[in-house]
């Protein structure tokens, strides 16, 4: 018995069927640049509303710890894209990566940009970047997304 749960939990696990959040260590990881970089817009929107340095510096470390976390993220995301073949194959998983990429390499340009001093730090470019990045998360969630594929009429997924 305990080899058919096993075995049918690691099928799974393994199944084409599922998008690129099936894989445990990359959905756990790509979960705290997410949290950063949304915070990040968020002390952004409060900085431009009151002015109040602290909220600059909260966004410069929420996009720092961000950076970094995206940065494992990424490696864990390359050792699942190399080591199961069927994360290549599904549908929008080339799109959920260019996403994912471009939204790093503009929340790096963010942190820059968020390191020069005064308002000129946040308003407009850092906040536009900070809605910019957000966007492009969304749309990364939304492609590497499981999604139930079906069969189509001559019987190829």
């Amino acid at each position: 018995m305990h080899n058919d749960t096993h075995s049918a939990m690691s099928a799974t696990l393994d199944s084409p069927r599922l998008g690129l959040a099936s894989q445990p260590v990359y959905a756990a990881l790509v979960q705290f640049p997410a949290v950063c970089f949304i915070g990040a817009l968020v002390t952004d929107v409060a900085y431009w509303r009151s002015t109040n340095y602290i909220w600059e510096t909260f966004s410069i470390w929420l996009l720092t710890a961000g950076c970094i976390m995206a940065a494992f993220a990424a490696i864990a995301g390359v050792v699942t894209w190399f080591s199961h073949r069927h994360v290549r194959t599904l549908r929008f998983a080339k799109l959920h990566v260019v996403a994912s990429a471009a939204a790093l390499v503009l929340s790096i340009i963010n942190a820059f940009v968020h390191s020069r001093d005064g308002y000129v730090a946040v308003v407009p470019d850092g906040l536009g970047l900070s809605i910019a990045v957000v966007i492009l998360m969304l749309l990364a969630t939304w492609f590497g997304w499981p999604r139930a594929q079906y069969p189509s009429k001559n019987g190829a997924l």
